[in-house]
């Protein structure tokens, strides 16, 4: 199928793909969503620990230090612009090394002092032997601790920081429910991110009370093709629907390996959407499904009255900030739940920056801030990957910091689940650890898009600025999913 039903639009649909592969998706259009994922994972079970290893003396640690990977993902060669507007967020390097001088001024990791080994991801060079390399060279070659990273999404990662026991404190955008958290626990955690099944049963329940059903002829399913997204599509999109009266579905599921499935697989759906009349479309796992299917003019041909759902797995900011990229009406009635204002919105009037309510955030500000890392101009958008970098970082010191000195996988996991509301999170709005829990983020707010409001990011743009995303009432807590000891 073409990607576009005229020369004219061709241009525009290639210029969007291309940007969100090479800027804006760091690494999401990779092989990691359309496959499964091998190797050794941990066990996580309490009663096996000595049995898996999670006794073991851990990587990087000696009497006095601690070594910490840092993999942030550098846009090098692909870094021109290509018209396309975007949150500018400065030195990350700097803003790693000022949060760890920060925490190495007061107490270090339990007491230890953190070594910090900061690599960039050339992000146009994403394979699964270059993300590969990368572990080998935190694992075997430094012989870190734990990788603190972003927008590693190759399907063999995971496995190979797993199986080498090194934890892994993942601050990427990829959806990963219990299941996918128990199969490598306990190596792996989020500092910033929700349990992706509590979430989504979260999301659907505020697209209900917001009034996205109501009306409804049928819902569009397209999810990323993934045993997180098949599994949550099965056991919660489907019977969530069917329960609000909604039997009339039809599911998607989009090989989102490179930029030409797709954008070809988008291109698909959304013609299996019209063909079966339906006029609501959610996307199940993110992975930058819907940015690419709101700018395709198969979008503009869908039936009238049809509305999307979305999320902060959706890049809601980015489709804020680039409306003349996309199919406009898309936008009209597009309603949906986020837990990240930083990803989610440009600017709030309820939200101040810092916030005073989130001491997380007003501390990460200030250390970037006083260590002269700060990105131009420091607005709350600019802030999210050295945020996310802040965030792991002081999950460490939270976790180590009550382990015991004998620092092994099973250790740290007990730690962990003990932290409660000790640790909180600069770039979401709350939540907590506790036994079986591998995710912090337990809170959202509902939110939709405001044709009123002026955003003053796009105000050369030919909407006049017009648009923007806003949180719709307060705070929303969200049942929490355990994934096991």
């Amino acid at each position: 199928m073409a990607l576009a039903s005229t020369s004219a639009r061709r241009p525009r649909y290639l210029r969007i793909t291309a940007f969100i592969a090479a800027i804006l998706a760091l690494s999401l259009l990779s092989t990691a969503c359309s496959k499964k994922s091998n190797g050794v994972s941990g066990s996580g079970t309490s009663g096996s620990d000595s049995a898996a290893g999670l006794d073991d003396a851990s990587p990087g640690v000696t009497a006095t230090t601690i070594k910490i990977g840092y993999l942030y993902t550098s846009l090098g060669k692909v870094s021109a612009s290509l018209g396309f507007k975007e949150a500018d967020y400065g030195d990350v390097p700097a803003q790693i090394n000022a949060v760890v001088n920060y925490v190495n001024a007061n107490g270090g990791l339990g007491g230890r002092q953190i070594i910090a080994d900061i690599k960039p991801y050339e992000g146009s060079l994403d394979a699964p032997d270059y993300a590969e390399s990368f572990c080998n060279a935190f694992t075997q070659d430094d012989q870190v601790f734990a990788v603190v990273f972003d927008g590693q999404l190759q399907n063999n990662v995971r496995p190979c920081y797993s199986a080498r026991k090194t934890i892994m404190v993942d601050q990427g955008l990829l959806a990963k429910d219990a299941q996918e958290f128990a199969k490598f626990a306990p190596y792996l955690w989020s500092p910033t991110f929700p349990e992706y099944g509590s979430f989504l049963k979260a999301e659907l329940q505020s697209l209900q009370t917001q009034g996205w059903l109501t009306g409804a002829k049928g819902v569009s399913i397209i999810g990323i093709d993934s045993d997180v997204a098949r599994r949550q599509i099965e056991q919660t999109v489907i019977p969530f629907l069917a329960t609000a009266g909604i039997t009339n579905t039809k599911t998607f599921f989009i090989d989102t390996s490179n930029v030409g499935t797709l954008g070809a697989g988008s291109s698909t759906a959304l013609t299996g959407t019209k063909t079966a009349g339906l006029d609501r479309v959610i996307v199940i796992g993110g992975a930058r499904i819907l940015p690419i299917a709101v700018s395709s003019s198969e979008a503009n041909d869908l039936n009238p009255g049809t509305k999307w759902a979305v999320s902060s797995y959706d890049s809601p900011l980015f489709l804020e900030d680039n409306p003349d990229s996309e199919v406009i009406s898309t936008l009209d009635g597009m309603t949906g739940f986020g837990f990240i204002p930083a990803g989610d919105i440009r600017d709030d009037p309820s939200l101040p920056f810092p916030n005073p309510a989130n001491p997380a955030e007003v501390k990460c500000d200030q250390i970037i801030d006083n260590a002269g890392a700060e990105p131009k101009p420091p607005i709350r958008p600019n802030y999210k990957t050295g945020f996310l970098y802040c965030d792991g970082t002081f999950f460490l010191k939270g976790v180590i910091d009550k382990a015991p000195k004998d620092l092994t996988a099973a250790t740290f996991r007990d730690a962990a689940f003990s932290l409660g509301t000790s640790y909180q999170s600069s770039l979401s709005f709350g939540g907590s650890y506790s036994q079986g829990n591998y995710a912090y983020t337990t809170i959202g707010r509902a939110m939709a898009y405001d044709q009123t409001c002026v955003n003053p990011f796009t105000i050369t743009a030919s909407t006049k600025g017009k648009g923007c995303f806003r949180y719709q009432g307060g705070d929303v807590n969200f049942a929490l999913n355990q994934t096991g000891g």
